[in-house]
């Protein structure tokens, strides 16, 4: 995310053998037991934590599908050291104060690398085919290949970006649609009409207003709010001097509730995604959850295909409110996060 020119394209070539078609077709295949057999065990509850459990799930899922191993009892930790590293990456007092946001950070950030750093041996000497062996062994042309502190940081980011912001889209969805018990009978209904209990690629196509769900959440709720890109030029935006080197933050969780482009802008309406509906706000830059230009996320069809598949098992087994007078509590991790864990009613259908 912080490299530029060649050196991302380099990079990158290498980081996209891992999003092919046929690679995310073998993701899904990986990831579908594990969906079915979590989401399916939820258990009634009257005040569900769906946030840290989804949660639970991602991080389960992702590093099955890219490091190749279940995480079992280390996931509590990973999971919140890699929230403390983004956390960290934020704070105002950039100092080792015990204690403090960037101290919490940085430990994390040590105990991340350990993690990985530790495997890098026989991930070197094996065969494994997952994305964490496949950067270990990866030459280019020149026969030059990744350091090791390279594969580390891809590999932390990967982990972060797969789970924590589909965690992010999933809980916020979850949200609205106990809010709006309308919309949630509506994607119900088109789920259930599909007699397949599976979904794969090629039959996203038969769920719109779940895929215009989806595409509203992340208008509403940019899992990555804020995007961060560097000036090559001294240039001019809107009346702004920008010198050259300036870093730029780009706020796309509030650009994406601004009322010049999206009619009510606060209210949850997949509608204004459907066919039919006036869609001309919606080009390259107006919505843009995933960035856009170079940077755009690489890893944007295997979350589009994560949250659906996962949704849809949620919407076949479970009903779940929440008290009308609730309002979620926000906090802000790579966007905006429960503080709350998002506590649910949750029921299983049928039962």
């Amino acid at each position: 995310m912080l490299l530029d020119f060649d050196e991302h394209r380099d990079h990158r070539r290498i980081m996209q053998q891992a999003f092919t078609r046929s690679a995310l077709d073998g993701y899904l295949d990986l990831m579908r037991p594990g969906i079915v057999r979590t989401v399916t065990s939820w258990p009634s509850a009257q005040r569900f934590p769906f946030y840290p459990s989804v949660k639970r799930l991602l991080l389960d899922q992702s590093a099955e599908v890219f490091v190749g191993a279940q995480i079992g009892a280390e996931s509590e930790q990973l999971a919140a050291d890699f929230h403390a590293t983004v956390c960290g990456g934020q704070a105002i007092v950039r100092a080792d104060v015990p204690g403090g946001a960037w101290a919490r950070g940085l430990r994390a950030r040590e105990r991340l690398e350990r993690y990985f750093g530790d495997q890098l041996p026989a991930r070197r000497a094996g065969d494994g085919t997952d994305l964490f062996s496949m950067l270990c062994r990866s030459r280019d042309e020149d026969g030059e290949r990744f350091t090791d502190a390279d594969i580390v940081n891809h590999m932390i980011f990967l982990l972060m970006a797969a789970h924590d912001t589909s965690a992010i889209a999933l809980s916020m969805l979850v949200y609205e649609l106990a809010r709006n018990p309308q919309w949630q009978h509506h994607l119900r209904d088109e789920v259930l009409d599909n007699a397949d209990d599976e979904i794969d690629i090629d039959s996203l196509a038969r769920y719109p207003v779940l895929d215009a769900a989806v595409k509203e959440i992340l208008r509403m709720y940019a899992p990555a709010g804020t995007l961060f890109r560097q000036a090559v030029k001294d240039t001019e935006v809107v009346g702004h001097y920008i010198p050259r080197n300036t870093q730029v933050a780009i706020n796309v969780y509030g650009s994406m509730r601004l009322a010049d482009w999206w009619p009510n802008p606060d209210r949850f309406d997949p509608g204004r995604f459907l066919a039919g509906a006036d869609a001309s706000a919606v080009h390259r830059y107006a919505f843009a959850p995933f960035g856009g230009g170079v940077h755009k996320c690489i890893g944007q069809h295997f979350a589009d295909m994560n949250v659906k598949k996962i949704m849809h098992q949620l919407l076949r087994h479970h009903e779940w409110r929440v008290p009308d007078s609730y309002r979620m509590q926000l906090t802000w991790g790579t966007g905006p996060t429960p503080a709350d864990g998002l506590p649910i009613t949750l029921r299983r259908r049928g039962v």
